[in-house]
């Protein structure tokens, strides 16, 4: 189990450093992209305390398929427009690990 934590680690570590002596941009984890998606989509409403609208804590509590299912055909579809599947499930990821 640790040889293979181990490996996932290095080879993750390899995918950085060759992005990086390519001068692309290193991937950014899901719940830092998530976060600045909320901030730049969401956070004006999700955070004014404005009773219509679910704060963070509430957020929290769903999981992040009910996240996705807002985002892509649910209240909040308009609001994602443009977004990726993977830029959805990177804001499911940021509300859900808070």
């Amino acid at each position: 189990m640790r040889l293979s934590r181990v490996a996932g680690l290095a080879a993750f570590a390899s995918m950085i450093a060759g992005a990086v002596a390519s001068g692309q941009t290193p991937p950014t984890p899901a719940p830092t992209r998530g976060a600045a998606i909320f901030a730049e989509r969401c956070k004006d409403c999700h955070e004014s305390g404005d009773d219509r609208t679910p704060p963070l804590a509430e957020l929290a509590k769903k999981s992040p398929d009910e996240i996705v299912a807002a985002l892509t055909t649910g209240p909040m579809a308009p609001i994602a427009e443009g977004l990726s599947p993977d830029d959805k499930r990177a804001v499911a990821a940021f509300l859900t690990t808070r």
